[in-house]
């Protein structure tokens, strides 16, 4: 009489390999979930860094110094350095003095709870008072 069918250690054996199968596509899918996690949070680190960045000295002078803050759960310290560039005598034709422009180096740093960061710096060019 011929088997028909399939015996019990057969159907086993596929159960097994079904599991192995989708345990191994449930980790790909919690890997790649993670990750986008993590990119979508460094992009709103970025965003906030480029923000404060971009304010460093819109709202009145650039002041040296540090200064910190929060935006939601995200840290920010912003510090600012002045930038000392020599003695030089005004060109013909040159701005007075009074409109002069005055660099500063401008830092900021932005970290979420988990201490994640980013920092980006740039060097700010402000209108400086008369000497």
């Amino acid at each position: 009489m011929a088997q028909r069918g399939f015996t019990l250690i057969e159907v086993l054996i596929a159960f097994v390999v079904l599991a192995v199968g989708l345990g191994t596509l449930a980790v790909g899918i919690a890997t790649a979930l993670r990750a986008d996690a993590k990119v979508h949070n460094k992009h709103a680190l970025d965003h906030i860094a480029e923000s404060r960045l971009e304010a460093a000295g819109r709202g009145g002078p650039l002041k040296t110094g540090s200064r910190e803050g929060r935006i939601g759960r995200y840290r920010w310290r912003e510090t600012v350095t002045s930038v000392e560039l020599g003695k030089s005598r005004p060109q013909d034709g040159a701005a007075p003095q009074g409109a002069s422009l005055v660099p500063s180096w401008v830092e900021v740093v932005v970290q979420d709870d988990a201490g994640l960061e980013t920092r980006l710096a740039a060097l700010k060019l402000v209108r400086g008072a008369a000497q």
